[in-house]
């Protein structure tokens, strides 16, 4: 039998985690997460984003909270949290962009949540169903699992909240020479971005 002159195929991913691992590990600003929390509310057409750093337990936090239309809902009305999770790198916006519905959207790599791993260890976001009750998914740095759960609060809002704790401390010994302090990178108040 004659060997083929010409072999071709498509490129694909052996290992999913690694490749996402690796994506995680190439964003390195802090700075440009937050950029790209803050692109996520404007994008969900929110009017009013607010950024708080402060400090809960003992640990600082960063939370990025906005009154947008919130994570896409599943068919049952629930924030769809796991498309969210499992949809690494397949970005809604591209398509959106793609069928001429995305003008003025800001994101299309679908890996822009993954930047949480620059600004600290936990990131939990928080977004309300059609049933007016509070879901909260928790993914944590390095691990491959996400969790979704109700949450329990006194009032339910309109949007999503963001909340990445606790923010990592940098030092010398433990970050690269680039990254700088998550405490230094904004102010230990609140600062609201009108929409």
């Amino acid at each position: 039998m004659k060997p083929k002159s010409k072999d071709s195929g498509k490129l694909r991913i052996g290992d999913d985690w690694n490749a996402i691992r690796i994506i995680a590990l190439s964003q390195s600003n802090p700075l440009k997460a937050i950029a790209e929390f803050v692109e996520n509310s404007i994008d969900a057409h929110a009017k009013t984003i607010t950024i708080t750093r402060g400090k809960e337990h003992g640990a600082h936090y960063l939370s990025i909270k906005d009154d947008g239309d919130g994570i896409p809902r599943d068919e049952a009305g629930l924030p769809d949290f796991k498309y969210v999770a499992t949809h690494i790198c397949d970005s809604i916006k591209r398509r959106l962009k793609a069928d001429g519905n995305g003008s003025g959207l800001q994101g299309e790599f679908g890996i822009g949540l993954l930047s949480f791993w620059t600004v600290g260890d936990r990131l939990t976001m928080t977004s309300t169903g059609t049933d007016q009750k509070a879901y909260q998914m928790t993914m944590s740095k390095g691990d491959s699992r996400y969790e979704v759960s109700p949450k329990r609060i006194l009032f339910v809002e309109k949007g999503t909240e963001l909340k990445v704790a606790p923010l990592h401390t940098n030092s010398p010994s433990s970050a690269p020479s680039s990254a700088m302090p998550m405490q230094n990178c904004i102010s230990p108040n609140r600062m609201r971005v009108p929409g």
